[in-house]
């Protein structure tokens, strides 16, 4: 299979990620919700992904983008300030990733916090802002779309964007 398959590209993701996507500690993030009708287990893998297209993209760290986007929101509180990245980037640490990652992680929400974080420079940290919001945007038009729909009957297929990705039984 050529380099230019999607399914390379998936295989290629899933083995940069897929030892933290299997984590028992990891997986307990299905059980809360985000952007709606996602859970932040869905919405990380929908970030990474979109990460890891990016980077393609932008000739940016693929390994190091990918990373960063399936953590960046790995924490288990309702926070919503600029902290919940603080404690994220701390639990990413378990993972034995790059400083780099980590510190993305710790300043994905800028400007939120910016007194109180030094931001990350460069192409991959703007790969994973913009990675952290498309995969928002995606989740949120379809909970809108979804809702619209609903008392039509009309039936949406719950997203199959990463699910089919990390092989879900």
């Amino acid at each position: 299979m050529s380099p230019k398959h999607p399914h390379f590209h998936i295989r290629e993701l899933r083995a940069i990620i897929g030892h933290i996507v299997r984590d028992e500690d990891f997986r307990k993030l299905q059980n809360h919700r985000h952007h709606m009708f996602f859970n932040r287990y869905e919405h990380l893998l929908n970030a990474s992904f979109f990460a890891y297209q990016l980077a393609r993209l932008f000739r940016a760290d693929l390994k190091v983008c990918a990373l960063a986007g399936l953590l960046h929101d790995y924490h288990f509180t309702t926070l919503k300030s600029y902290s919940h990245a603080v404690i994220a980037a701390k639990n990413a640490e378990r993972f034995m990733v790059s400083e780099e990652v980590v510190e993305i992680v710790r300043s994905h929400m800028y400007p939120l916090g910016r007194s109180k974080i030094e931001r990350a420079h460069g192409r991959n940290f703007w790969v994973v802002k913009i990675a952290d919001f498309s995969a928002a945007f995606f989740e949120i038009s379809y909970s809108i779309l979804f809702l619209q729909f609903q008392h039509d009957r009309i039936k949406l297929k719950r997203t199959k964007l990463l699910m089919e990705m990390v092989g879900e039984e």
